[in-house]
């Protein structure tokens, strides 16, 4: 049975309780780089080496033109602002299977203060709620126990370890697979 839902708008824009979550723009692209460049942030994110301005709007054009076939792709702002302070993504989207990969990075001002968990359950009540999937999936480096600790709270389940999925400074590391399934983003969300 076909679910009515209204029509997912061309450019989304999303509310959390303390963010809003609005497309990327070119405009955002130099804070983005600074990010992937972090080896906090960047690194710690799943970024193997540096990228350059030309690289970033290069992949930006990209998504932008597979935006809402292959996936979402947000700039993360203070509630009142517009300034990047992060960006998260539904990518790999996959209406049929009905599945996206969720992926996340925040600015060094913005990470550890629930700032990058507002913007992903903003995300999951989007993927879950409007575009109506079944499962939301993400990876993170082993070693990177705050994301972790994050997604869990969220309500993420572990599903496995990808051996040897990330090329770090030290070589290659583990890598988990979370997911989250849409009755359990419901029970979460009533409780």
């Amino acid at each position: 049975m076909a679910v009515d839902r209204p029509p997912i708008p061309e450019r989304p824009l999303l509310r959390g309780e303390r963010i809003w979550l609005r497309p990327i723009e070119e405009r955002d692209l130099a804070s983005y780089v600074a990010g992937v460049n972090d080896s906090e942030v960047g690194g710690m994110a799943g970024y193997p080496w540096p990228q350059s301005q030309s690289q970033a709007t290069a992949w930006w054009q990209k998504v932008m033109e597979g935006w809402g076939r292959d996936g979402f792709y947000f700039t993360v702002c203070v509630l009142g602002e517009d300034r990047f302070i992060g960006t998260t993504w539904l990518k790999e989207l996959n209406l049929v299977q009905g599945s996206a990969e969720l992926a996340i990075f925040m600015d060094h001002e913005h990470i550890g203060g629930g700032w990058g968990a507002d913007a992903q359950r903003t995300l999951l009540r989007f993927g879950f709620g409007q575009l109506g999937l079944e499962r939301i999936y993400l990876t993170a480096f082993v070693g990177n126990r705050r994301a972790i600790r994050s997604y869990e709270k969220i309500g993420f389940l572990h599903e496995g370890v990808m051996r040897h999925a990330w090329r770090g400074l030290d070589g290659f590391q583990d890598g988990v697979l979370m997911s989250m399934l849409r009755d359990e983003w419901r029970a979460g969300e009533a409780g």
